[in-house]
């Protein structure tokens, strides 16, 4: 103790005020037995759940934990704070309900399983996006899949399936693309597929001819090259060298 307060160490905090200096000799519970600088024994009465709590967390007693938050009426921003600050956001999990403060908490200590419940319950973009984030850092493709639905990430989607080997998805993808009248997207997924005969045909219907005789010459789709050509002008087929393939 100080000359003015009973204090604990540690994760210092000061248990309560004192009228005069005092000389502990035990603390039993909720009661300090000290003498007085009259050498008079004294027994003081204290709140010990604050030191017991932070005692029980470094001793990682967290069903303890969980019991005193439960019956002391813990609950609050200033004790989610302290487990966030002193690193037991798993803790602060197990007696929140605020669905963004479980998202943040679920996030901080990778716990995918309630950031996904959280995340649905939010429906935000950000949440989705922070989500896929984390997932994709442990390498959970399948909540990566559903963070990148819910935002329409579509670029990143489709790379995500070409990653983890799942052409008939890839090919939705195309489609997809395809309906949303987005050509880069289409292209796109028509590399990762394979799929020549689309990439020619959306070349041309984009009005890049030149390109899609190229692709179709160099791929050995000479039908298809010779139709293309023959809509050219003169002068404006490609000049493609001998023997170039792909």
């Amino acid at each position: 103790s100080s000359g003015t307060n009973a204090e604990y160490g540690g994760d210092n905090g000061i248990v309560r005020t004192l009228d005069m200096p005092i000389y502990i000799s035990a603390v039993k519970g909720n009661n300090v037995y000290c003498l007085d600088r009259e050498a008079k024994p004294r027994v003081l009465t204290i709140d010990s759940t604050e030191f017991r709590f932070k005692l029980a967390l470094i001793d990682k007693k967290y069903d303890e934990v969980l019991h005193m938050v439960r019956s002391a009426n813990l609950y609050g921003q200033a004790i989610i704070a302290y487990l966030q600050k002193k690193g037991y956001p798993e803790v602060a999990l197990h007696f929140v309900k605020d669905p963004k403060t479980r998202f943040n908490l679920a996030v901080e200590c990778g716990n995918i399983e309630v950031a996904m419940t959280a995340a649905q319950q939010l429906d935000e973009p950000a949440v989705w996006e922070k989500l896929g984030e984390i997932a994709l850092q442990q390498g959970n493709h399948q909540v990566v899949e559903i963070a990148y639905q819910r935002t329409k990430n579509f670029e990143k989607l489709s790379f995500l399936y070409l990653i983890t080997g799942n052409m008939e998805k890839l090919r939705k993808m195309q489609k997809i693309a395809e309906h949303r009248g987005d050509a880069n997207s289409h292209f796109q997924n028509t590399l990762y597929t394979g799929d020549i005969a689309e990439r020619v045909r959306l070349l041309r219907n984009v009005g890049q001819s030149g390109l899609a005789y190229v692709c179709a010459k160099t791929h050995g789709m000479e039908e298809e090259a010779g139709a293309i050509a023959s809509t050219l002008g003169d002068g404006q087929v490609p000049q493609i060298p001998a023997g170039a393939k792909l």
